[in-house]
């Protein structure tokens, strides 16, 4: 899956939005045809994915267990 600027003029394919696309989403393959959102559009989805997709923390290779601490330390 990639996201690349849009080499040719095409409306956005979100519904009710009557941008130019700027940017197009291709799968390779699964999908038939590349999608194309605009600016705006492709911020919001960001922010859509965003409040479901959260990161978690990484757990450190530097960090000692609790059981190596010292409790006096």
């Amino acid at each position: 899956m990639e996201i690349n600027k849009c080499a040719h003029k095409a409306k956005c394919d979100f519904y009710g939005c009557k941008n130019l696309a700027e940017y197009s989403f291709t799968t390779k393959g699964i999908i038939k045809r590349d999608l194309c959102f605009c600016g705006e559009c492709l911020n919001g989805m960001y922010q859509a994915i965003a409040k479901m997709q959260t990161p978690k923390g990484t757990t450190s290779k530097f960090k000692l267990n609790k059981k190596l601490r010292r409790e006096n330390d």
